[in-house]
């Protein structure tokens, strides 16, 4: 396969597996439109990683029962992720970067749960780890 068939398949599952997240997402929140902010946003544009770019500002949808279906719809894509940050409004400038690497056989953990309300410190992703540098 010729690069630029390569690069058209890659474009094809990035709208496939982004299409699919936010078919998950929306029964679980409302997306962000031009009407107004919403729970979560899936960036639309393929930037040439096989990678999905999530943004969720309402802390409901990093439950666990909501990543482990993310992680469900991402195993049909072997060597594909999703990144998810975390993006909360009114927290922008005093919540640090953080966010998971949602892959096929793990989850990788980088949220920061001392800034999230209390109901919100303990959750856990069942074989998550954290991240290191090379992540």
């Amino acid at each position: 396969m010729n690069r630029e068939e390569n690069d058209r398949k890659q474009k094809q599952i990035f709208e496939l597996l982004s299409a699919q997240v936010d078919k998950l997402l929306n029964r679980f929140g409302k997306s962000d439109s031009l009407l107004g902010p919403g729970d979560y946003s899936v960036y639309g544009d393929y930037w040439g990683h096989p990678q999905v770019k999530v943004t969720v500002s309402n802390l409901e949808l990093l439950r666990p029962d909501v990543v482990k279906r993310m992680q469900a719809i991402v195993r049909d894509f072997p060597g594909w992720e999703l990144v998810v940050a975390v993006a909360v409004p009114g927290h922008y400038d005093n919540w640090p970067d953080m966010g998971l690497y949602v892959r096929p056989h793990e989850v990788i953990d980088g949220l920061q749960r001392k800034y999230f309300p209390k109901e919100f410190q303990g959750i856990e992703y069942e074989g998550s780890r954290r991240g290191t540098e090379r992540d």
